[in-house]
């Protein structure tokens, strides 16, 4: 059933990401919501092996993403995986379903990887910016995608039976 789920949220942020990039756009900014279905799902499936479902769904974004195919696959391989293990280390504490802890690392992992695959862009030559300015507009897209994880991950926490205090 979770992969269900992945699969009906990564299309719909495919969507969104496609069809309504205009409108969600602040200045040169716009929200990568494919980059949070995936952390996203590394932060929620229990699983050690999660990163790997986060790296195919960043594949499908290099897909339809202009530029390199495979960079933020690759970058997302390697934050999920850091990530994940920062989750187990959070479920052996309790404190895994916390909001605040839910949002601390889905915002360290958006910013590492917009950082990771602006530099990455930037470097090879494929940004339309000199690296300084894209490392810029990178972490503008990381705290704006930060922010939209919010109510996202407020309702994944909502959807949980138990209750718990924050």
């Amino acid at each position: 059933m979770p992969y269900v789920l992945l699969i009906v949220f990564v299309y719909l942020a495919a969507l969104v990401d496609t069809a309504l990039a205009e409108v969600l756009r602040v200045g040169d900014v716009t929200p990568d919501l494919l980059a949070l279905a995936a952390i996203v799902w590394v932060l929620l499936v229990p699983s050690r092996w999660a990163f790997l479902t986060a790296g195919a769904v960043a594949l499908l974004a290099d897909l339809i993403a202009p530029g390199r195919v495979g960079v933020g696959a690759a970058w997302m391989l390697l934050i999920g995986f850091g990530l994940s293990g920062l989750v187990q280390h959070a479920r052996r504490r309790r404190i895994d379903r916390r909001l605040p802890v839910r949002l601390a690392l889905t915002a360290a992992g958006l910013t590492a990887w917009c950082l990771g695959v602006g530099a990455t862009a930037g470097l090879l030559g494929d940004a339309a910016l000199p690296l300084l300015p894209q490392l810029v507009r990178s972490l503008g897209a990381a705290l704006y995608t930060s922010v939209v994880a919010l109510p996202v991950l407020m309702v994944a926490g909502w959807t949980r039976t138990e209750r718990e205090t924050f």
